[in-house]
């Protein structure tokens, strides 16, 4: 097996129900929905401008993931593969469908990971989001949701729209007198 197939299956080598229990709730990170409650937390902690900016990069992450996944509209790997040619797809998990490339949830927690890291400036907790959005990423190609090219494009939409609102609009908005409450995400 070669190319997308053979990547996928050797990522998966093996799965076992506490796994697929750990790898669903980290699944989850990746939601919009997670990403949403990051920014009602930081609404209600009054940090506008990181409300703001964590807003403006989910929403156009999440616009050309969905741009991407119409164009290409690409195979599910449920869907890619022949029926008993992988094993260890999950019942009730995975999906079926043509919405693989690239992966929604990976761009939306490398989006959510990279504007909390240009946020906060301690070392420790930015490896942190960048250890929860690796995690994430997996998660999608351990679900057999992804392949890894889905994973890989969806992690670089997510950290490039991230970098560039925050090059764009990051100062403004700080720096506008509704905004300069708190200039850090620990701050």
């Amino acid at each position: 097996m070669e190319g997308k197939a053979g990547a996928f299956v050797a990522l998966n080598p093996y799965h076992r129900s506490a796994l697929d229990t750990f790898f669903i709730y980290v699944t989850f990170l990746g939601d919009g929905t997670f990403s949403v409650l990051v920014i009602v937390l930081f609404l209600l902690m009054r940090r506008w401008s990181q409300a703001s900016l964590v807003t403006i990069s989910f929403l156009l992450s999440a616009l050309f993931a969905n741009i991407l996944k119409n164009v290409f509209s690409m195979p599910r790997p449920k869907q890619f593969f022949a029926p008993g040619e992988y094993a260890y797809f999950i019942n009730g998990v995975t999906n079926v469908g043509f919405a693989s490339f690239p992966s929604g949830h990976t761009t939306s927690v490398f989006a959510l990971a990279t504007m909390l890291a240009l946020l906060e400036k301690n070392k420790k907790t930015n490896a942190i989001y960048l250890l929860v959005a690796v995690a994430v990423g997996y998660s999608r190609i351990y679900l057999g949701q992804h392949f890894l090219n889905d994973v890989l494009m969806g992690s670089t939409i997510g950290m490039l729209t991230s970098l560039v609102i925050y090059w764009l609009l990051g100062e403004k908005l700080e720096s506008l007198p509704l905004f300069t409450r708190s200039r850090r995400v620990g701050g």
